[in-house]
Order: C-alpha cells, then sequence, then structure tokens
C-alpha cells in the first residue's frame, strides 16, 4: 500500500511537472492530484525535493527495465543514445526540473543512469585490458561528467535536434577512446 502512495504522489509530480517548474508546484497540488491528504504526503516525504528523489530513484529501475543493453563493442554511443531517448520522452519534465532547484538531483540522477550503462560496456573490456576495478571507476566517473554535462547543456537548450544527431557529434570524440585509456591504465600499473 505505501508503495501504491508513493507511486501515486511520485505520478502526479511527474504531471504537474510537465506543466510548470518544481519551484512553482505546491504539496497542496499535489495530493489534490492523486486524492490524498497533506499528512499522508507528510508520512511518506520531509518534502517535495525528497518525493522527486524517490521518482529518480523508481524512474532508474523502469530507466534499467527500459534500457536493458548497452552493446559491449561500442564506444558509449549506446550509453549516450539511450540517456537521449529518455530526455527527450521526458522533455517537459526534464526542462522544467532543470530550471528549478531540482537540478542537482537530476544531476545525480542522469549520473547514476549513465555510470550503470558505462560499467555494462566497459566491464569485461576493462579485464579483457588488464585495468583495475579502480581505474574502471575513474574512466566511468570521467565520463559519466562529460557526457551529463553535455546532455545538461543540450536541456539547457531547449533538447534541439535528434538523439541520432547527438550521437554522431559525439562519435568522432568516443571512437576507440576507452580502450585506449583502459590499455594505458592497465600498462601504468
Amino acid at each position: 500500500m505505501a508503495q501504491m502512495t508513493k507511486s501515486a504522489l511520485a505520478q502526479s509530480l511527474k504531471q504537474l511537472m510537465a506543466d510548470k517548474t518544481l519551484d512553482k508546484i505546491t504539496v497542496k497540488e499535489i495530493v489534490a492530484r492523486c486524492g490524498v491528504n497533506r499528512q499522508t504526503f507528510y508520512y511518506h516525504f520531509r518534502d517535495i525535493y525528497d518525493l522527486l528523489d524517490w521518482m529518480f530513484i523508481n524512474e532508474g529501475n523502469e530507466f534499467s527495465r527500459a534500457y536493458p543493453n548497452a552493446m559491449v563493442s561500442d564506444d558509449g554511443q549506446t550509453a549516450v543514445q539511450n540517456l537521449c531517448f529518455y530526455l527527450l520522452e521526458n522533455r517537459e519534465m526534464i526542462v522544467n526540473i532543470y530550471h528549478s532547484l531540482g537540478r542537482e538531483l537530476l544531476d545525480r540522477y542522469l549520473c547514476r543512469e549513465i555510470s550503470k550503462l558505462l560499467y555494462a560496456t566497459l566491464e569485461k573490456r576493462a579485464k579483457d585490458f588488464g585495468a583495475t576495478s579502480d581505474d574502471l571507476d575513474f574512466l566511468i566517473g570521467f565520463y559519466k561528467h562529460a557526457f551529463v554535462g553535455h546532455m545538461l547543456d543540450w536541456v539547457q537548450d531547449g533538447l534541439p535536434g535528434s538523439c541520432n544527431e547527438i550521437v554522431l557529434k559525439f562519435s568522432p570524440l568516443l571512437k576507440g577512446t576507452f580502450d585506449s585509456a583502459l590499455k594505458r591504465m592497465a600498462l601504468s600499473h
């Protein structure tokens, strides 16, 4: 029952964020939309940002189900493409979160999800090249911030263009980069 209530509150918040920024949304609006009272909201969440954080964790599970496979042989294009698809599918909500105080939570969420995709892409390759798990974590940390930083710039610009255009821009930058970095990291030990 608690999970259903949390999900209903998150869905209500998501619907409201399609129309306005997070800082313009009230708890009263959220509870009215899903038919519960304020006391129920505060039983589950400290505030709207706590709900947003919970929503992103839940969205992460949905993201993983929607985009289960990053291609092990590519150079991050699948990860970038999956992130682009998610941002475009949730355009209004993402833009409104970006332009509100929830931006830090959005950044954390996107970093967490891109890290999972990169890990799926690079884990086997790191082992094959003899790179350590610390090397892999460092490489993923570097690229997650590069990808997410660029994607947030894209959000700030209103998400112009298509996912394919974004992936094509990344491709020359990424071609062979992961393998090359993993080889150099393995040789540095």
